[in-house]
């Protein structure tokens, strides 16, 4: 029997979404001729928590985050055999998840996106994401990755923050948007850039100058294999 996964969202509910649909998208990619249809998908329960959108304030919200989200993984857990946050800012609390004895269930962003680095042979790469993932310091789920790997971040961190917010509201087809996010890929030296918010790849652009990597999909395709394993 295939193990069962959890998607903890609500930061903001539409990754949540986003991230359902490319798990069903790597789940028939994986299965190839033996998909059959809806008995072949995975079994996957989704939690979403609106209080978990204070994370775009981790600083000054850290102790309520990790309150809300601390229920979450405890309700959730009760169901599933492993579970994603998604949302790479929330995945910081990744020890205290341990902490609360769930680090076996928790898969976080900084394992996959390690994982490509290696598979890859990645010499040096840039991450997109909120102000406290940017900022590289306690609130960073890759904070340890920066110090021991050449990692670029946008100069603007606040122009970056601002379009995280402009897709919560505009939506990722918003001309604003596009525009905005082309212009902060276009300052980049990096020809790999990591979209490190589950924003990011909701956003219609076109941009093709480099590799943009969406780690919601990196997550998906390593929820899909982990399901089969025994």
């Amino acid at each position: 029997m295939r193990k069962k996964i959890g998607i903890i969202t609500g930061s903001g509910p539409e990754a949540g979404i986003d991230l359902w649909q490319k798990i069903l998208h790597e789940n028939k990619a994986l299965l190839k001729e033996n998909f059959h249809g809806d008995l072949d998908a995975p079994n996957v329960t989704i939690l979403s928590v609106p209080e978990l959108g204070h994370s775009m304030e981790l600083e000054k919200n850290y102790e309520k985050v990790w309150k809300t989200l601390k229920e979450a993984v405890e309700q959730i857990c009760q169901s599933v055999d492993f579970f994603v946050i998604a949302c790479n800012t929330l995945n910081v609390y990744e020890n205290k998840i341990e902490q609360i004895g769930f680090k076996h269930k928790f898969l976080s962003t900084l394992d996959v996106v390690k994982d490509y680095i290696n598979e890859n042979n990645l010499s040096k790469a840039c991450i997109i994401g909120a102000l406290p993932v940017l900022e590289m310091k306690e609130f960073s789920v890759f904070k340890s990755l920066y110090e021991t790997f050449d990692i670029e971040v946008p100069q603007n961190f606040e122009m970056v923050h601002q379009l995280i917010y402009d897709v919560k509201k505009y939506g990722g087809e918003s001309k604003k948007v596009i525009n905005n996010f082309d212009y902060i890929l276009n300052q980049i030296e990096s020809n790999n850039i990591f979209l490190a918010c589950t924003e990011l790849p909701l956003i219609k652009t076109q941009y093709n100058q480099k590799k943009l990597i969406d780690v919601t999909s990196l997550l998906a395709k390593k929820l899909v294999v982990n399901s089969f394993h025994s």
